[in-house]
């Protein structure tokens, strides 16, 4: 999640506007858990750099109801060097060429439930949430770059981690929870984004670099999930809160619905999460930035190959929200931390190595 807001909505009538970003640059090769050092001693490595703008809002039909809708605007980069394999290694022979792409991305909504009363339940409580996405973002832009070896420039399709969309309907699937002592709550989410469509005809960056690879030339239409869990608490009477968690975002080898062929860097990262949120009157602003612990490219399905993908070192998250209409909450049902703001929040998991999703 993006995490724009940092108060739960629970007045009927109540609605939230929020924005936020998320940027990252990722770098390092990894098979399975293991860093693929050559790549950055060879100067072969991939760069892939996203910047998502998100724009979400949120109504409050009852205390225990609401509705969130997202569209994400996307501007993304990948690159890699002329190379040449030799030995099994690649060796680097040329120039970077660079694959661009940006647009809307996909849009979602979702409703969320809370199972019990926050009037009555107002130090902890669970949510439960259905949604779905569109795919109102392109899975087929392209642009003008050479195959492997620097030769034979032409225009075709870009990395699927850079798509603004996956051209898939998708369901989401989504839960929140809090509980709070004293002033110190415990906050958890989960969102997993299902995409029944198996394959979307778009050719893969397999095909882009000149390969041949039997299942592999068309990308996929993949899963995705996001899982926090964390701490927050405020500091002093300033409007101020901090928080530290963890976060694991990925991609499944097999999709919960249908089948998964096609091209895919199934695998998943995990990160430290701290965080800082100030909020004034009925706005509040929000910083996190997740720093990388563990990453693990899981081999290919069907395939059984190991396969390679970059992950970040860390991401940035800011988020600005504002809130307004609906009555105010009483003394009875105070501002509690929200585990996750209700945008995009599958969008590009574990860096370059998910696609994209929920775009």
């Amino acid at each position: 999640m993006f995490g724009a807001s940092e108060s739960l909505p629970f007045t009927a009538g109540e609605w939230q506007f929020g924005f936020a970003y998320r940027g990252l640059t990722s770098n390092d090769h990894y098979n399975g858990v293991v860093e693929q050092e050559a790549r950055a001693e060879n100067d072969t490595y991939v760069i892939n750099t996203q910047q998502i703008y998100d724009l979400n809002a949120t109504y409050t039909v009852t205390p225990r109801l609401n509705i969130a809708a997202s569209l994400p605007i996307v501007n993304a980069s990948w690159s890699l060097p002329a190379v040449q394999i030799q030995m099994g290694e690649l060796v680097r022979i040329g120039p970077r060429s660079e694959q661009n792409a940006s647009g809307i991305g996909d849009f979602s909504a979702l409703a969320r439930y809370w199972i019990l009363d926050p009037a009555k339940h107002p130090r902890g409580n669970i949510s439960a949430g259905l949604g779905f996405k569109a795919p109102t973002g392109d899975e087929a832009v392209t642009d003008y770059y050479a195959i492997l070896d620097g030769t034979n420039p032409s225009e075709k399709p870009v990395d699927i981690s850079i798509q603004p969309g996956d051209g898939g309907w998708g369901i989401l699937f989504d839960f929140q929870g809090y509980r709070r002592w004293s002033r110190v709550a415990l906050y958890g989410s989960g969102t997993y984004l299902a995409n029944p469509r198996d394959t979307n005809g778009t050719p893969s960056i397999v095909a882009g670099l000149g390969f041949t690879v039997p299942g592999q030339m068309e990308n996929t239409v993949p899963d995705q999930y996001l899982l926090r869990l964390g701490t927050s608490f405020p500091v002093a009477k300033t409007g101020l809160a901090l928080s530290i968690g963890l976060r694991m975002e990925g991609v499944p080898r097999y999709d919960l619905f249908g089948d998964s062929h096609g091209f895919r860097r199934p695998g998943y990262e995990t990160f430290a999460e701290p965080g800082i949120a100030w909020t004034h009157g009925d706005s509040t602003f929000s910083l996190y930035v997740p720093i990388g612990l563990v990453r693990n490219r899981r081999p290919n399905p069907y395939t059984g190959n190991p396969g390679d993908a970059t992950f970040p070192d860390a991401i940035v998250l800011f988020g600005y929200s504002y809130r307004f209409g609906g009555a105010p909450l009483s003394p009875a049902t105070p501002e509690t931390p929200d585990p996750g703001a209700p945008s995009a929040a599958t969008r590009h998991p574990a860096g370059a190595c998910a696609e994209p999703a929920g775009r």
